[in-house]
């Protein structure tokens, strides 16, 4: 990737969806993976505004 590209909101959001999908599918075999899934998930929709439901309908 090119080192000058930056990320829009929508790409970031695009990106949290599978963190959260993450989270949710790996927490009982991978927990420490998922937790920290969990957290960048919201990292991202924090530096939106948002929650992770709602970054994920405002994608949909």
């Amino acid at each position: 990737m090119a080192s000058d590209y930056t990320l829009d909101r929508h790409d970031e959001l695009l990106i949290a969806i599978p963190l959260f999908e993450h989270s949710r599918e790996w927490a009982t075999a991978e927990p420490t993976n998922a937790e920290r899934a969990w957290f960048l998930c919201r990292v991202v929709c924090e530096r939106h505004g948002l929650t992770p439901s709602e970054a994920i309908l405002e994608i949909v």
